[in-house]
């Protein structure tokens, strides 16, 4: 990748208390609930880096200042904008420009600052920097200075002529700017090409005649004299005007901002006739190859473009195909989206998520996201359009599959959590490799609070197996080296149904709970047998009439309900549910779920103790037979039944 943004650092600008994004992408697309300060940091970009700003614009006014400021505008408020570049070390032309600015050779790091602060400062006893006069500041006593690298006299005006940004607001009106000539990108193609000058003149004497031609109709020159006679009576004989009907200028150096760009062969589609979405696309493809012909002619080193939701009127799967397109190729480009379908084709490591807190909004990204580049890749295929709700989410749920999918939300909605509400997404990983998705939404990654649930898969499978789940979770640790001595104890645990069993796996469990990892006894099927059981046999009727296989499964949730576990009965049960397919099934038991709250209300502190949405839904489904003993299968009252240690809360 050439030259490109790296690192932000605002301070006291709009939403930004103090955004510091290091390792910024190259590609970059920022997401993040609406108000949350998408634009205002493309806002905070064109105050660095945009040529086209004047000096009238960068003095800032006081509702630019961030609003939990405590002095505000009047009591001596300082903006700062750091914007750092990275990726010139093989250019020349670059590290000429950027001389001035470079901090650093290994690799080359290139800083350009914006400061709004008072002209004349001193530091009062509490340490904040006010005027002397002591009168509540105004704009008036502001300076604003741009400048590069570590001094504030090295000018930066040549290298923003040179580092090319552009910045493309959303619901542009594209097709207005088209056919605007001083706005259109076509400006600028056109102007450079090398035209030949006797077939300009040779072009610009045939529409003069064509010209002529048209307007011998007397109906023409019938409505040019009923032109001049009304237009002359309005301005009087000292301004007298003279309009002629045409359809160009004759002027030869003038003629070429009468191109105007059609679809068709036959010129008879133009701008005007495509749709909203369509002529923003076209803006874009000719502001792209005005930079690439710039860029060839070496007016700039490089150019950067910005998009600010680029979704806006273009269907689905143009969405799709055009940004897949543009954030794997060409300039650096930074877009700011709310579109799933955007964010389901973007390379893993591009996003960067905004998020709003007391103290002013933060942000995370995901371009130093710890994961193989075979991971990367895994994750960049997982993240398909529904699943890139994890992208927008402010907690999220990762669960095996499409059974945990359905019921989880419904187990939510029953304990009276709106998951929507809180921006909770419950996202299936197709599996139980957890390990890529949990370091997308880690600390180095989206920093998104998650959980994940996980059958315990306790009883030995084929392979002879044992707590498959526990085994999984001890490898999620935070800690390696803790994981790894989970993985010992694991292996020393006794065999299910021994009298000691319980009180030697819970505390495992337990601990992977405090750090998000949420722990089922078998699958989840067995496990909401403890209080989920009728609602089980009855969402099975009503998809299967066999009478054998609803025995099955009914002596299989009484099994599951005993006190040591037949695992033949518990065997016929699950091949019963698999046989219709675990997601059908659990799709049908999500939809009887207005049974759920009977149940749920009878242990209301396991929701106390869990906290808000993400741990709920978690400790609903892996401590349902916990709470069932407490309650002695519904009939015991409310008391005892709890959630094991909480983790990070999610909301």
């Amino acid at each position: 990748m050439g030259l490109h943004i790296s690192r932000i650092e605002i301070r006291n600008f709009r939403n930004f208390r103090h955004l510091v994004i290091d390792d910024f992408p190259d590609h970059a697309v920022i997401v993040g609930e609406n108000g949350v300060g998408k634009s205002n940091l493309l806002e905070a970009i064109r105050l660095v880096l945009d040529p086209s700003i004047s000096d009238a614009r960068r003095m800032l006014r006081e509702e630019d200042i961030w609003e939990g400021h405590p002095a505000g505008l009047a009591g001596g408020a300082e903006v700062t904008i750091v914007v750092e570049l990275r990726g010139f070390d093989d250019d020349a032309d670059a590290k000429s420009i950027l001389s001035t600015a470079t901090v650093d050779f290994d690799p080359y790091v290139a800083r350009l600052t914006y400061r709004f602060a008072p002209r004349t400062e001193v530091t009062t006893a509490d340490g904040s920097q006010v005027q002397p006069t002591g009168r509540p500041l105004t704009a008036k006593d502001y300076d604003v200075v741009v400048f590069a690298g570590d001094r504030e006299t090295n000018d930066v005006r040549a290298i923003r002529r040179e580092v090319a940004l552009r910045v493309l607001p959303a619901l542009r009106d594209a097709e207005g700017d088209l056919h605007n000539w001083r706005r259109s990108p076509m400006r600028d193609l056109l102007e450079r090409l090398p035209l030949d000058s006797a077939n300009l003149e040779v072009t610009a004497s045939a529409i003069a005649s064509a010209v002529d031609q048209l307007t011998k109709d007397e109906n023409v020159a019938k409505l040019e004299g009923h032109l001049t006679d009304r237009l002359g009576a309005m301005f009087g004989p000292r301004l007298a005007v003279q309009p002629t009907l045409g359809f160009a200028s004759s002027k030869p150096d003038e003629l070429i901002r009468a191109v105007r760009l059609f679809f068709d062969t036959a010129r008879r589609r133009s701008i005007s006739d495509t749709s909203l979405g369509s002529a923003n696309v076209i803006y874009l493809g000719l502001l792209l190859e005005a930079l690439s012909q710039q860029r060839h002619d070496e007016e700039f080193i490089a150019p950067l473009v910005a998009v600010e939701e680029p979704e806006a009127h273009l269907h689905v799967t143009l969405q799709r195909h055009l940004f897949g397109y543009l954030l794997r190729t060409g300039p650096s480009l930074i877009l700011t989206t709310h579109s799933p379908h955007i964010a389901a084709i973007a390379p893993v490591r591009s996003f960067i998520v905004l998020r709003a807190t007391e103290n002013g909004t933060t942000g995370a990204t995901t371009a130093a996201l710890p994961v193989s580049d075979e991971e990367a890749k895994d994750l960049e295929r997982y993240l398909d359009v529904s699943r890139a709700e994890v992208l927008f989410a402010s907690a999220v749920v990762l669960v095996e599959g499409l059974a945990e999918l359905y019921i989880l939300p419904a187990l939510a909605e029953a304990a009276g959590f709106d998951l929507d509400a809180y921006g909770t997404v419950v996202a299936s990983a197709h599996g139980t490799d957890f390990k890529p998705y949990r370091a997308l939404l880690g600390p180095k990654g989206l920093d998104t609070p998650h959980v994940v649930v996980t059958d315990g898969d306790a009883a030995g499978d084929k392979r002879g197996v044992r707590e498959a789940g526990l085994k999984r979770g001890a490898k999620l640790h935070p800690e390696a080296s803790r994981g790894k001595a989970l993985l010992d104890q694991i292996a020393l645990l006794p065999e299910v149904g021994a009298a000691d069993y319980k009180s030697t796996r819970d505390p495992l469990a337990a601990e992977l709970h405090g750090h998000g990892i949420y722990i089922g006894a078998q699958t989840l099927e067995t496990d909401l047998c403890s209080l989920f059981g009728e609602e089980i046999i009855q969402a099975f009727e009503e998809l299967n009439s066999n009478s054998t296989a609803r025995d099955d499964v009914s002596r299989g949730v009484t099994n599951e309900r005993n006190t040591t576990v037949d695992p033949e009965l518990r065997k016929k049960m699950l091949k019963r549910i698999g046989a219709l397919g675990k997601g059908r099934f659990a799709q049908r038991l999500a939809s009887d779920a207005v049974v759920f709250p009977s149940v749920i209300s009878e242990f209301p502190q396991v929701v106390d103790r869990c906290g808000r949405s993400v741990k709920v839904v978690a400790c609903l489904v892996v401590a349902p037979w916990e709470a069932a003993n407490a309650l002695d299968h519904r009939t015991a009252g409310t008391t005892g039944a709890r959630c094991s240690t909480p983790g990070r809360r999610a909301s």
